[in-house]
């Protein structure tokens, strides 16, 4: 026998997974939408700081620099360095530790350079690799991913930085060209022999996102509270509208059907018609089948009476000839119960639904009609 389940439970275990899955939906899409608006932010924040210091190299490179030099050229000693006017990497860089002290959230930014000058803008290996490939591929700006460093995630921007241009020579070429205060402070081997138009440097942004997921899950975890009491709500309204206006009814006719099986004397009992329209027909067209069974329940000796006496009836209509009759040896003549002889054809007819129609048999037609009858015969 196969196992039977109730449609309640069934109903309720779908409509509440359906619940579960669509509460599961909505989370996923909430938290990977403001994953998604923590990376637009991170990508505007990037660009906002690389902006900034791209234009403070610009403005160092093509106006302060070449008119202090113009300015300081007669009375500037051979062997004066100032790196506050006179580099803008370190310019960028000392602006950028005054930001950072000023801005509430962290972000890491440096303008790395392969054997750079200050070894704390030496670039590592990743961005190492991205500088030998701004020096293969003119066309080669920028490159952003989305990276992990340390576990933490971080929106990663690598940009094109400056391009030795002539005014930056003097420092970057040879030993002997720049300035001995420069020598003494950063030695004769780091960032000399560059050539003019190279690649130096890139700027290296990674803004950190852990925060942003962190703040994303927190949100998705309140978010999933509130949509678990939301729908828990929802689910027991759905749960006792269902019992009051289906399984209720439902098990209602059941059980008047089981009380008329167990007893047939409830025949003809009635169930309150729901308010729905399905289970208020089903319920009319239960309570008429049960008024039913119980009129012809309550009729059924005069029903059988009735039948009895029909079908006497019918037997009393039925003409049989039973028993011995008397019949003449020479004439048939039947005789009947009353001492009459009669011919058999009507004595048949009398007591039975045959008739006759008459003929003559071949022996007969010969005895009677010779001259007709027993020429054919002889031919």
């Amino acid at each position: 026998m196969p196992r039977r389940f109730k449609i309640s439970t069934f109903h309720n275990m779908v409509i509440g997974l359906v619940f579960v899955l669509a509460a599961l939906i909505i989370i996923f899409l909430v938290n990977a939408s403001m994953k998604q608006a923590a990376l637009r932010e991170a990508e505007s924040k990037a660009r906002l700081i690389l902006d900034r210091n791209l234009a403070t190299h610009t403005y160092f490179s093509r106006d302060l620099k070449p008119k202090l030099f113009t300015l300081t050229d007669p009375f500037r000693p051979v062997r004066y360095f100032e790196p506050a006017w006179m580099s803008s990497t370190y310019a960028v860089r000392e602006i950028d530790r005054y930001s950072k002290s000023l801005a509430t959230s962290e972000y890491y930014y440096k303008e790395c350079a392969v054997n750079a000058r200050t070894p704390e803008n030496e670039a590592d290996e990743y961005e190492r690799a991205f500088i030998h490939d701004l020096n293969r591929d003119p066309k080669l700006v920028q490159r952003s991913e989305l990276r992990t460093f340390s576990g933490r995630p971080y929106f990663v921007v690598l940009r094109r930085g400056e391009a030795l241009e002539e005014s930056c020579l003097r420092c970057h070429s040879t030993p002997k060209r720049a300035p001995g205060d420069l020598v003494a402070r950063y030695g004769r081997e780091r960032s000399f022999q560059r050539q003019l138009g190279e690649v130096i440097s890139a700027i290296s942004i990674r803004i950190p996102l852990a925060v942003a997921y962190a703040d994303a899950n927190r949100f998705s975890l309140v978010l999933s509270a509130m949509l678990l009491t939301v729908l828990s709500i929802v689910f027991t309204i759905k749960v006792l509208v269902s019992k009051r206006l289906i399984f209720t009814p439902l098990a209602g006719i059941r059980d008047k059907a089981l009380q008329i099986s167990a007893d047939e004397a409830r025949l003809g009992e009635e169930i309150r018609a729901p308010a729905a329209q399905e289970l208020y027909d089903l319920t009319t067209a239960f309570n008429a089948m049960s008024k039913k069974l119980r009129s012809d329940r309550d009729h059924l000796e005069e029903l059988v009476e009735q039948r009895t006496k029909d079908l006497q009836d019918a037997l009393d209509n039925v003409k049989t000839l039973r028993g011995m009759l008397p019949i003449c040896a020479s004439c048939k003549k039947v005789r009947n119960d009353d001492g009459y002889w009669s011919q058999i054809e009507v004595f048949i007819r009398d007591h039975s639904d045959a008739d006759f129609s008459h003929g003559l048999c071949p022996d007969c037609a010969t005895k009677l009609y010779p001259r007709y009858y027993g020429k054919e015969k002889n031919n």
